[in-house]
């Protein structure tokens, strides 16, 4: 049996993922979950005008420094 049969590819590097950055040292493992941050921004279009961008999800907002 394989993974295969259990997790999907997304679930298995979740897992992989998390492994990797609770075994990095200190310094490190704060920046790896720094990156780990996921943000979604959108805007909405009309007549071919970009209108306000909305952020979902800002880094800020859970005391994190943004990276970028």
């Amino acid at each position: 049996m394989t993974w295969r049969s259990i997790f999907t590819y997304n679930k298995f590097a979740q897992i992989t993922a998390r492994a990797v950055r609770a075994s990095l040292k200190e310094e490190q493992r704060l920046a790896a979950e720094k990156r780990g941050v996921t943000t979604l921004r959108y805007q909405q279009w009309d007549n071919g005008l970009g209108g306000q961008q909305v952020t979902l999800g800002d880094p800020d907002a859970n005391g994190l420094e943004k990276t970028r």
